[in-house]
Order: C-alpha cells, then structure tokens, then sequence
C-alpha cells in the first residue's frame, strides 16, 4: 500500500484544470492557444534538463489525460504539432544528452547504463523492436504513403520512452509513489470530467456548443446520444479509470466478514471505486464493459482459488455495491439541482447500447472483418508494413456524408490484434504477445511472493488492455503503451521495492 500525499493530489488536480481551462482558452483564442504550448514546453525543458525525473512525470500526467495528445497544438508550416509529440522530444532529446556525458565520463559504469543493462525485460522489448523496425522498412519497400506510414508509425515512437523511464525508475526509489499519486489524481479528475461534461450536456447549458466543439477539435473526447437520448461521454483516456477502479479493489480488499465493510477504510475504498467506476459507465463503450465483465471474472476466480470461497463472495459484494453507488452518483449529477428523475432512462440506454446490433457503427465493424481477414492472407508472416489500407463499405453517418456509397480506405482498424497482423505480420504479433503474456506472468510470480497486491493490480490493468484491445486498439497507440510501460518498470526493475 502505497502512502497517499494529499498535497501532491491537490496540486496535481489544481495543475490539471488550469491546464483544461487553458486548453479551452487556447480553442477560443487560437494565438493564445500557441503561447500556451510554448510556455508549457519551456517548462518541461527546463524542469528535465534540472531533473529527467520531472519531465517523465509531466510526460506521464500529460498521456493520462490528454487522449490523443492534442491539449494544445502549434500551427507551423501548414501542420499541427501536438503538444505531446514535443513533450515526447524535449525528454527524449534532454536525455540522451544527459546520457551521452554519463557514457563519456564514466564509460560502462554510467547509471543509466547500468539501469539498462540490469532490466530484465529488455530482449523482449529488443525483440519487438526488430519486427516495428521490419514493419516500417516493409512499408517503405511497398511504396505505401509517406503521410500515412508517418501516421501509422509515430505512435510506436512512445516506446522508447522506455529507455528514461527505465534509468530514472531505478535511480529514484521515490518516484513511484510520485507517479501512483499523480494517476490517482489522474483518474479522480477524469471521472470529474466525465461527470462534470454530463451534467452539461444533460442541462443544455449556453457552454455546451463550445465544450461540444473544444472536444472534437483537441479530440479529448467525443459526446454522442445514446438511442434514447441519454449523452455518451467516451474519452479515450477513461480506460485508466477503469485500470483504477480494479486497483482500488486490489489495493483494498475487503475481508471475509460483514462488518468489514464499515470500516472506515473500506468506505473511502468504496466511494472512491465508485467514482472511478462511473467515467467507465457513461461511456458507453461496448469494449471497456466487455473486458471489465472478463477482468471482474478473473479477478473473482483468482480469489476463489488462491485464498476461499467466502473471500470471492465477499469481493463480490464488494463490486455490486461499488456499482449501485456509482448509479446513484450519476443520477445525482443529473438530477442536480432539482431532485428529480432525469428525463432518459440510464438504464434503458445501457440495454440497448448492448442489444444495439445493427447500430452503425457496430455493423461497419463488422463489414471490415473479412475484407481485413482477406488483405492479411496476402502476407501472414511479415505483414504488409506500416501505412498498408484497406477498403470496404461503411454505413457510418461521418463517412456516408462524404461519400454518399460508403466505400472508405483506412490504414487505422477497430479490430487492434487484426491491426497488428496485417501490419506486423504473425511472428510480429506473436512476439507483441509473448513480451505482454511474459509481464503478466512475471507480475503475478511476484505478487505471490511478496504478498504486495500492486502486482495484481498491475496485471488487471494489463488484462484490462489486453482484452479491449480486441475491439478497439489501444496497445499500438500511446494511452497502451504509456500503461504497459510503466508495468515493465514496475515489474522487471530491481529497485521498486
């Protein structure tokens, strides 16, 4: 158990609305949206070349809740550069500098040296990286699109942040309960913001419109009805909350007796998971409900087997009354100020968002499988490479409003394992799989060894990705990788505890 700094919490949440409210800011007035980005990247440069530690950090909290990393952006010969891509570069270039001296004064007995040589996850990284480097020169070969193999590529550009991450987790004992602090108030302030953009858009207030365009434009997230009228609030970073939810029960166990869940402790376990919880109900995505349904099995199955009976029972209670409080916190939000039912059934949009077959979205999903099945039987092994596309008819309203006979080419799929093949090829894919089932395996060796229930809680936040990745892809985008990063140093490193 991890101690709780309620002042570093506090300040984190203080840094993150100013950072939303000036994101905002930045939307309304485009040219002080770029003074924005530029202090913000002044800062970071400044704070890493003091302390690489400090700029990991801002890099870490800026992933957990910037969804596609485009809080601010700057306008420059005709592209937009996110502000994440130039958080990524400052640290990445501040560190091998940094990394450079140590090797020059010290030879092999640099630090960061030493960090790297000592990880022991570092032939399975050094593994995959062979088959991205194979994919992008694959794409090339085929003579794909400069602009989409660039697309395709960046974001496994993120896991060389493994390299710093690595150096400064070892170096610096204290950061990981710097960085536990800093997610908690991550997922505490996205479930805030999720809560906080329903009951906008469920009260039609004046903001709305522009909240509605800020979210699209920065691509923090999306609001679309649900069939009967009730908002889905989906930000691509609520599947840290969902990651939360799980190691706040991990975190907190509860016994095997009743009255255990009038401890104070558990209370606030409870209260907490709830508000976690409620980010991944209101958003609506069938892909975090289906791996939250599996992860909650193999939770209460590793429960049963490894310790009783009557401890999954428990645990299973737990889980129930996690989920009618964060019922209860959303009809509050809505009903708030007046007490009265919200005019939209919760309930009924839950049903039909599950029985919701033929809906659009879902039924073009479906239309891609076998022509994506079709397009990985041409190259199985290798793949196509990075910036490989795929055409077939979609029946989603956003494409049949530019092309009236719904034929669309894409080089980016909702089926993420059928991403990676086609682009990575099998043995690509394979070598993905082994490095992510090896980390579990080894998180859950060692959770059983020192009794310390981080590592279970690492490995549900791991199965957690592992399953929605199926259906919607998040390992080969940075929200997945940032998560299985810091899992590798918290799992493979020598000095976490």
């Amino acid at each position: 158990m991890f101690k709780i700094e309620r002042k570093t919490i506090a300040l984190t949440l203080a840094i993150f609305f100013l950072i939303e409210t000036l994101s905002f800011g930045g939307f309304l007035w485009p040219v002080a949206g770029e003074i924005f980005f530029i202090i913000f990247l002044a800062t970071t440069l400044l704070s890493t070349i003091y302390k690489l530690e400090y700029g990991v950090l801002i890099v870490l909290a800026e992933l957990f809740i910037g969804s596609f990393g485009h809080l601010f952006y700057l306008n420059t010969c005709g592209r937009e550069i996110p502000i994440r891509i130039a958080l990524w570069l400052v640290v990445m270039l501040v560190f091998c500098c940094k990394f450079l001296i140590q090797i020059s004064k010290q030879k092999k007995l640099a630090p960061y040296w030493l960090s790297l040589k000592n990880f022991s996850g570092r032939k399975l990284f050094l593994l995959l990286a062979v088959f991205i480097l194979a994919s992008l020169l694959n794409g090339f070969l085929r003579v794909h699109s400069l602009t989409l193999i660039s697309a395709d590529f960046n974001a496994w550009l993120y896991f060389l942040l493994l390299i710093p991450l690595i150096c400064v987790f070892q170096a610096d004992g204290s950061l990981i309960e710097k960085l536990q602090n800093i997610f908690l108030a991550t997922v505490f302030w996205l479930s805030f913001k999720t809560l906080f953009l329903l009951f906008i858009f469920t009260h039609d207030l004046s903001i709305a419109p522009d909240i509605y365009t800020w979210l699209r434009k920065t691509l923090v997230g999306e609001m679309t009805p649900t069939l009967t009228g009730w908002p889905r609030i989906f930000i691509q970073g609520q599947i840290y909350s969902a990651i939360a939810f799980f190691a706040a029960f991990w975190l907190n166990q509860p016994g095997d007796k009743f009255r255990d869940f009038f401890q104070n402790r558990q209370i606030k376990s409870l209260l907490l998971s709830a508000w976690f919880l409620s980010a991944v109900l209101i958003s609506f995505s069938r892909s975090f409900w289906v791996a939250f349904i599996g992860v909650l099995f193999l939770t209460l199955l590793i429960i049963w087997i490894r310790e009783s009976f009557n401890k999954m029972v428990s645990a299973a209670v737990w889980f129930i009354t996690s989920g009618i409080i964060s019922f209860i916190l959303i009809y509050l939000v809505v009903a708030f100020p007046y007490i009265h039912l919200p005019s939209t059934d919760l309930s009924s949009s839950f049903l039909n968002r599950v029985n919701s077959g033929g809906e659009a979205a879902l039924a073009s999903r479906w239309s891609l499988l076998p022509v994506l099945l079709k397009e990985i039987k041409k190259e199985p092994f290798l793949g196509q490479g990075y910036g490989a596309t795929v055409t077939y008819f979609s029946r989603d309203p956003r494409i049949l409003q530019n092309n009236p006979s719904g034929e669309y080419t894409t080089y980016a799929f909702e089926w993420g394992y059928l991403d990676l093949w086609l682009k990575l090829g099998i043995l690509g894919l394979a070598a993905y799989l082994i490095l992510i089932g090896k980390l579990v395996v080894d998180g859950f060796k060692k959770g059983i060894k020192t009794g310390d229930k981080l590592f279970f809680a690492l490995i549900a936040g791991l199965l957690f990705l592992i399953i929605t990745h199926t259906f919607t892809p998040y390992l080969n985008h940075p929200l997945g990788i940032g998560f299985l990063l810091i899992s590798s140093c918290l799992i493979w490193t020598n000095r976490v505890y």
